[in-house]
């Protein structure tokens, strides 16, 4: 039987740091699944897609990997999906619905949106 010595500094910096084989991998799969959520995510005016981001940090007990969109406000929306909800303008104002075609000067009745869950989706890249 063997015995054998682990070196604590050398596999801490492996699993832990910047330069170790852990970060390398989970960047590796990050680009992946930023690249899926990309392609995957509904487009009208490339807005949400363009927002897809991943930031890797360290924390206090390893790394942090995080994927998704913080600039843009229907990010969740889009994800989740919405149940039907009333549109009410603002008070003297109107809706404008269809990309500026149909001004609307009372509440609508939105009809719900069906979740994509664009994000979810990609997890499959973190498998072992």
């Amino acid at each position: 039987m063997a015995t054998v010595v682990l070196n604590r500094p050398v596999l801490d910096a492996y699993l832990r740091g910047p330069s170790g084989g852990v970060w390398r991998w989970l960047d590796k799969q990050g680009d992946k699944a930023v690249r899926g959520a990309k392609r995957a995510v509904g487009v009208q005016t490339g807005q949400l897609r363009a927002s897809i981001h991943m930031k890797h940090t360290m924390a206090a007990n390893g790394q942090e990997l995080w994927i998704g969109s913080n600039t843009v406000k229907y990010a969740r929306m889009h994800h989740e999906g919405t149940r039907p909800h009333v549109i009410a303008p603002k008070p003297g104002g109107a809706l404008v619905i269809g990309r500026g075609r149909v001004m609307v000067r009372g509440p609508v009745m939105h009809p719900g949106t069906r979740a994509n869950p664009f994000l979810t989706n990609q997890l499959y890249h973190f498998r072992f």
